[in-house]
């Protein structure tokens, strides 16, 4: 598969490693446009049967502007990054696009299994949390090259010439 690996080593990433980046993200944006207008907003990202659930806390744009019952042609995306994960020996960062039709998560037990998730990841649910399952997500991802070479010197709030790396 000539293809594959080319892509590969232009930065493309395959599904498995986009579904590595996402089971170790926490946290992405999730967007959803209505009427024209687009609504982003940074939610914790947990699993539900190997697929990505994002939690929407209450007083969310997104849950207001999605209805009860959800189109099923409306399509969300949910990007997630590993760039707060990079050690200084990884020359590069992952990011990961999740396009799917979204289902709002109602089942009590699926309810039940998405707030123990929720809180074995650290993340605060609150007393009413929503969870949009986003089931059979269209999978892509990249790398993104990272400079190592010179690190920025911050001190007292003054920004000084980079210095190398120690």
């Amino acid at each position: 598969m000539i293809g594959t690996e080319r892509r590969h080593e232009q930065g493309q990433l395959t599904e498995s490693e986009c579904r590595e980046v996402l089971a170790r993200s926490v946290v992405g944006r999730l967007a959803v446009v209505r009427h024209g207008i687009p609504h982003i907003e940074l939610v914790g990202i947990i699993h539900l049967d190997g697929e990505p659930v994002a939690l929407l806390p209450e007083g969310s744009t997104i849950t207001h502007t999605l209805s009860a019952v959800i189109s099923p042609r409306r399509l969300v995306v949910l990007h997630a990054d590993d760039a707060d994960d990079v050690a200084d020996s990884r020359p590069w960062a992952q990011a990961v696009t999740a396009v799917a039709r979204p289902r709002w998560v109602v089942g009590l037990d699926d309810l039940c299994d998405c707030r123990r998730a929720a809180e074995i990841r650290g993340l605060d649910h609150g007393a009413v949390a929503w969870f949009l399952a986003l089931p059979h997500p269209t999978l892509t991802g990249h790398r993104v090259p990272l400079r190592r070479h010179a690190r920025a010197d911050v001190r007292d709030g003054a920004l000084r010439p980079a210095t190398a790396p120690e």
